[in-house]
C-alpha cells in the first residue's frame, strides 16, 4: 500500500488548487496564495516526494480512503447516580451523534483518515443533525441515503447509564437500516470497489452483509467488520473466511466460533463462571480448527486486548495490556469498542505493524472512556 505522508497547511492549499485545475501554472498558484513562484516549486516538490503528485505534470495520486457501511443514529443517554429499578430516577440526559459505523467513521476522521460513510437517515430533524455533526468532523457524507420521514425515522439509540457510565439497558431503533439494500450498494459500487479498506458493522441485514462481501470478493482491499453485539454477531456465520480482520469482545467471539450457542440459550452463564485464561484457551483451540478464519482482535475490558492469528499452521494468541484508566476518570464506556476498531484500522492504513495498530486502538479506546462524547475529540492528539 502506498505510504502518504502528512501535509503542511500550505501544501494542502497548493494541492487543492492543483486538484481544482490540473493545468494551473506556478505563477497562478503564486498569485492566488500570495507567495513566490520559487516557493510554489518547493511545495510541488514536497507534494511529489510525499506521494501526492505522480510523475511529470500535475497528476494527483489516488486517495487512500476507507469506506464504511453501517449504522448512524442519534444517541440519547440518561444518567442516574442512584438508579432504582421500577422507579423514576433523577439524573440528566444528553444526546449526540452515534451508531457503530458512524462512530468508527468519526474516529477515523479524527485520526486523519479519508473516510466515506454509507448509511441511511431520514429527512427528519435527527437525520439533519447527524449529517451536520458527521460532516463537521471531516467524514464524507455525500453518499448518505436519505429517506422520507413517513417511511422510517432516523435511527435512535436510547440508553440508561449508571453512575459509573456503564450501561443499565437500552433500546435501539435501527429499522431504517433496511434502506441499505442491494440497489443502494450497487449504486455505490465504484466508491466501494476503489477504496483501500472496507469496514462494515453487523447492524446491516444478514443478506446485505452477504451481498456486500460478494461485491468485493476479488478486490484488493482490507476488509474489517465489527461484531457489535452477541446477537448480531450471528450474522457473520459462514462469512468469516471472506474477512481480513474481525473486532469482537470475548462473548461475541465465543458465539461466532460456536463455543456458546445463543440460539438454544445455552448462554454464557457457564462460560462466565470460567476464568479468563480458560475461556481464552478454549477460544484459541476452536479458532485453530479452521485455517481460513480472519485475524481477530478481541477486547476484554480492563484485561486488555487479545489478538488471534494463524501462520504456517500455528495459532498465536497475543496479549496487549489495557491503558490504565482510574475509575474516577471513566465517564462512560459507550464507543470504546468503536474507537478500538477505528484506531486499529488507522494503524493498518498507516502501514503500522499489527502490534502498533492494536496499541493505537487501545489508546483511542482509553481516551474515549474519559469523554462525555461517544467519539472523543482527543483522538486527534494521537496523530
Amino acid at each position: 500500500m502506498l505510504t502518504i505522508e502528512k501535509l503542511t497547511e500550505r501544501e494542502k492549499e497548493v494541492l487543492a488548487l492543483i486538484k481544482k485545475d490540473a493545468t494551473i501554472s506556478r505563477e497562478e498558484i503564486a498569485n492566488k496564495l500570495k507567495i513566490s513562484e520559487s516557493a510554489v516549486g518547493t511545495y510541488i516538490h514536497h507534494l511529489s516526494t510525499k506521494g501526492y503528485l505522480l510523475g511529470r505534470g500535475y497528476i494527483t495520486a489516488p486517495e487512500q480512503k476507507v469506506v464504511i457501511v453501517g449504522g448512524a443514529n442519534l444517541d440519547i443517554k440518561g444518567y442516574s447516580p442512584n438508579y432504582i429499578k421500577g422507579s423514576s430516577s433523577p439524573g440528566w440526559i444528553k444526546e449526540s451523534s452515534g451508531g457503530v459505523g458512524r462512530n468508527i467513521a468519526e474516529d477515523l476522521a479524527l485520526l486523519e483518515q479519508e473516510v466515506v460513510l454509507l448509511t441511511a437517515v431520514s429527512s427528519d430533524h435527527f437525520g439533519d443533525q447527524l449529517k451536520v455533526e458527521t460532516e463537521a468532523v471531516g467524514v464524507d457524507i455525500s453518499h448518505f441515503k436519505t429517506t422520507q420521514a413517513q417511511d422510517y425515522k432516523t435511527g435512535v439509540y436510547l440508553a440508561h447509564m449508571d453512575q459509573n457510565g456503564d450501561l443499565i439497558g437500552a433500546v435501539n431503533d435501527m429499522r431504517i437500516l433496511k434502506e441499505i439494500d442491494s440497489n443502494y450498494l450497487n449504486n455505490k459500487r465504484k466508491i466501494i470497489e476503489t477504496s483501500s479498506m472496507l469496514i462494515f458493522d453487523t447492524n446491516l441485514e444478514e443478506n446485505i452483509i452477504s451481498f456486500l462481501l460478494e461485491l468485493v470478493k476479488d478486490k484488493k482491499m482490507i476488509k474489517i467488520t465489527d461484531a457489535v453485539s452477541v446477537e448480531k454477531s450471528l450474522k457473520l456465520k459462514g462469512k468469516l473466511t471472506e474477512l481480513d480482520y474481525l473486532r469482537a469482545n470475548l462473548d461475541e467471539a465465543e458465539v461466532i466460533l460456536d463455543i456458546v450457542n445463543i440460539v438454544k440459550m445455552e448462554d454464557s452463564e457457564s462460560a462466565q463462571k470460567m476464568d479468563l485464561e480458560a475461556r481464552l484457551e478454549r477460544l484459541k483451540r476452536e479458532y485453530s480448527r479452521n485455517k481460513e478464519l480472519p485475524e481477530m482482535i478481541i477486547s476484554a475490558g480492563q484485561n486488555g486486548v487479545y489478538y488471534l492469528s494463524q501462520s504456517e499452521g500455528e495459532t498465536e494468541l497475543r496479549h496487549f495490556e489495557a491503558v490504565k484508566v482510574s475509575s474516577n476518570e471513566i465517564v462512560e464506556t459507550t464507543g470504546a469498542g468503536d474507537a478500538l476498531t477505528a484506531g486499529f484500522a488507522a494503524g493498518i492504513m498507516n502501514e503500522m505493524s499489527i502490534n502498533e495498530a492494536i496499541k493505537l486502538g487501545i489508546k483511542a479506546s482509553a481516551l474515549t472512556v474519559k469523554s462525555e462524547l461517544t467519539c472523543s475529540p482527543d483522538l486527534s492528539k494521537l496523530v
